[in-house]
């Protein structure tokens, strides 16, 4: 009979390890049929994510990859993960924050993503968004996480050409993927997010290196590593947004790997598109940055802020998502 077992916080029971044999403490993955000691989860997540990296072609030898990392789980363990990566893939790492100006909560968060990077050895950039006139807040019609989402995006296309990167990867998991894909679908969109995003004009080739992995195996990644994660909710988070995921979890203990061979099928069934470009079409008419307007989501947004006192629940005219 199992007996179960907390190591780091992460569930674990007696029995033997499918990969190295050993009779000790291990992690069953229902997703994969497999349980595995620490140190041959470890490998295996990072054997994991490097497959998903070559079968897309995601980065290669010579590539510079900037990393966005908000220093919570999925990030996190995509640091640490690419870090061990490019010394076998031959590509350059960089780590990108953005610091949001939420006061002592985003003060903590710098600090400890300062921290992962160092313990990573990965060189880290930070942009302070207050810095650029910009906030985090609600404006009328879009909520504070749609801002936050048009600002981030903005910021990491350019940013990430700043430092020379040619690829820019983000922590966006199979969960992540899966809910966008649901609530496209709500909306009549066919439309599933790919693991790539080729390059184009002024934009270099985005790519999700976690597409195919649950998001509770990058936490225990962290926690056998002993790696350290910023934990605290963002103060504008709430579980609406999020509530379709309890939908998919539901859907894996009734049939285990159930999530991933659902995105696989919709992959199938809905191809991608010839233009994914996010409706990049011409540069801003003030910076120059790729937008389908007049002005970018940046330029829009640091004019209706800089005119206007914090927490004014209005919305700049025309906004693009």
């Amino acid at each position: 009979m199992e007996t179960t077992s907390h190591s780091h916080g992460v569930e674990m029971v007696q029995g033997r390890c499918r990969i190295c044999g050993d009779s000790t403490e291990i992690l069953r993955l229902t997703e994969f049929n497999l349980k595995l000691c620490r140190h041959c989860f470890a490998r295996f997540f990072e054997r994991r994510v490097r497959r998903a990296m070559e079968k897309h072609a995601m980065a290669g030898e010579g590539d510079r990859v900037a990393l966005a990392v908000s220093g919570g789980k999925d990030s996190t363990a995509l640091l640490f993960a690419l870090k061990r990566l490019s010394l076998v893939m031959g590509f350059e790492l960089l780590a990108l924050h953005f610091h949001l100006n939420m006061g002592e909560y985003s003060d903590l968060n710098l600090d400890a993503v300062i921290k992962q990077a160092g313990l990573a050895g990965v060189p880290l950039e930070v942009v302070r968004i207050g810095d650029l006139g910009l906030r985090v807040q609600r404006v009328k019609g879009w909520n504070a996480c749609a801002v936050c989402g048009a600002i981030k995006r903005s910021l990491l296309n350019r940013e990430a050409r700043r430092m020379g990167a040619t690829v820019v990867a983000t922590a966006h998991t199979l969960e992540d993927v899966l809910l966008f894909t649901f609530k496209n679908l709500l909306s009549r969109k066919y439309y599933v997010p790919r693991p790539v995003l080729p390059a184009s004009d002024h934009l270099a080739r985005k790519v999700k290196p976690l597409v195919y992995t649950p998001e509770r195996l990058n936490l225990a990644y962290c926690r056998l590593r002993d790696v350290p994660v910023f934990e605290a909710k963002c103060p504008q988070w709430t579980p609406r947004g999020h509530s379709l995921k309890e939908v998919f979890e539901h859907m894996e203990e009734v049939m285990p790997s159930g999530k991933l061979q659902l995105l696989l099928s919709f992959m199938d069934a809905f191809p991608a598109p010839g233009d994914e470009s996010e409706g990049a079409r011409r540069p801003c008419a003030r910076c120059g940055e790729p937008t389908a307007q007049e002005l970018c989501a940046l330029c829009q947004l640091s004019d209706w802020f800089a005119s206007r006192p914090p927490l004014r629940e209005e919305r700049p005219h025309g906004l693009e998502p």
